[in-house]
């Protein structure tokens, strides 16, 4: 890690209040490293305590809704291989044969309209320059403009802040990673 963190106990209320809520949705191997990201972000407290507002609005009370947006940030992390995002599950409404199948974007167990917005993450998330007008054509079949700019904001939230986890090297050698997909992510299905 490039930056130093602070201890738990040193948060503010504010920010181990957010810690103490998240920690039971992330996957116990992975903890050391979610408990020194919330220590990373202990060194801007008063950003973060009018970051998470945003943050959280944006993430858990959007008109996509808990499963679209969860899809969303799985498919721009399966591209990253950002290991906490990967390893955090925030709502039971995706099961992990959803998730398995969001590298092929093929599988029985996503609608059209959840295939739509994977593939649109995806490539968000890999590969901005492959989006095309395309994109934008299958999104509006499912999805009002209001939810779209909901989609790029959530895409760009999620894919800055597992980008951070890895430039400061919060992920190292240490903390697994899973095998990268050999899946074309941008391919329409």
């Amino acid at each position: 890690m490039l930056l130093g963190t602070v201890e738990h106990k040193d948060l503010t209320p504010h920010l181990r209040e957010i810690a103490d809520d998240l920690y039971p949705k992330v996957d116990p191997a992975f903890m050391p490293h979610f408990q020194k990201y919330m220590g990373l972000l202990g060194n801007i407290p008063k950003h973060c305590e009018t970051f998470f507002p945003y943050y959280f609005s944006i993430w858990f009370d959007n008109k996509l809704g808990p499963r679209l947006t969860e899809l969303a940030r799985l498919a721009i992390a399966q591209g990253t291989q950002c290991q906490l995002c990967l390893a955090v599950r925030y709502t039971p409404e995706v099961s992990e044969s959803d998730i398995s199948a969001i590298p092929g974007v093929d599988a029985a167990t996503l609608s059209a309209e959840e295939r739509a917005v994977v593939r649109f993450a995806a490539a968000f998330g890999n590969n901005h320059h492959a989006i095309t007008e395309e994109h934008f054509v299958e999104l509006k079949k499912y999805f009002s403009d209001e939810q779209i700019t909901e989609l790029l904001m959530w895409s760009a939230m999620a894919l800055g802040l597992g980008r951070i986890l890895k430039v400061t090297q919060l992920v190292d050698a240490s903390c697994p990673l899973p095998e990268p997909s050999k899946a074309q992510w941008t391919q329409a299905a």
